[in-house]
């Protein structure tokens, strides 16, 4: 596969799924719901990932997606496609409220409530058990980051609003990191910049101009629709995935990984917090 066919299929299933949210955030009454694993979903969450996966299998993929399909067997094989119809659920609920709260939900999204409730769609494609290619989509802020690991000059990337920089950067959620993620805040001359949304925060982590940075997320568990597009950008320029145990990530074993969470590293500063993942009880 090359990385122009595969970018412009992309783009088309970026464009069905914003289309997708918009109208049946719009036009259909709002649901949530808590799933086996404490994660909020939405009516709109299932909506998307269903159009998008039938959207991939018309075009030969075999798909796991974090509302859909998650056959083991499928992940055995190592040829698949994953879709995270909303990363962040909780700042797409935020921006529900905010829309209900203004008396009217048709102003959903119009004002930006910052980086801490941006949600995502994410995409990535595993090829002979291997990440080869990644998609994200800020349906806040319309960034965009296509990355394929075989070609980093590839990389596309637009309307980069957050624009985050920083030697030594740490990335943490809006809710209340562990034990782990306290004593890396400790560490000295970082930048703590607080993100919405796993799938974000692990690519940006690796993309952006740090010469070191981490998220470590063990808020909930992660699935590999969540990390997938992070573990693309780290083959094509650098860095790590990692469970939630300190071992890196595998792509055909599992569809959800074990322990509670996943790491991304990027550069040396942080190392010592892989090794105090595998150091854990």
């Amino acid at each position: 596969m090359e990385s122009g066919q595969i970018f412009s299929f992309f783009r088309t299933m970026i464009r069905e799924a914003e289309q997708e949210l918009l109208s049946f955030t719009l036009h259909s009454p709002f649901s949530k719901e808590q799933k086996a694993d404490k994660t909020l979903v939405t009516a709109c969450d299932k909506h998307i990932d269903a159009r998008l996966s039938v959207m991939a299998r018309n075009n030969g993929f075999q798909v796991v997606s974090e509302e859909g399909e998650q056959a083991q067997a499928v992940v055995r094989a190592g040829n698949y496609l994953t879709i995270d119809p909303i990363d962040g659920t909780l700042g797409y609920i935020e921006y529900v409220n905010h829309a209900l709260a203004a008396g009217n939900i048709n102003n959903f999204a119009h004002t930006d409530l910052g980086a801490a409730a941006d949600f995502c769609l994410l995409l990535g494609i595993v090829e002979a058990g291997d990440p080869r290619f990644g998609a994200c989509y800020n349906f806040v802020t319309k960034e965009l980051i296509l990355v394929d690991a075989q070609n980093p000059e590839a990389l596309i990337r637009e309307n980069n609003i957050r624009n985050y920089t920083g030697e030594f950067a740490v990335y943490v959620d809006q809710r209340p990191g562990g034990a782990i993620e306290a004593d890396i805040k400790q560490t000295g001359e970082i930048t703590i910049i607080k993100q919405a949304a796993l799938g974000l925060k692990s690519l940006y982590t690796i993309l952006n101009p740090h010469q070191a940075a981490i998220t470590n997320h063990g808020v909930q568990v992660a699935g590999l629709w969540d990390v997938l597009p992070a573990a693309v950008a780290a083959r094509a320029f650098g860095g790590m995935v990692y469970d939630d145990w300190g071992e890196p990530l595998r792509l055909t074993d599992y569809v959800i990984l074990p322990g509670r969470g996943a790491t991304i590293v990027k550069g040396e500063k942080f190392g010592w917090v892989v090794e105090r993942l595998r150091k854990k009880d």
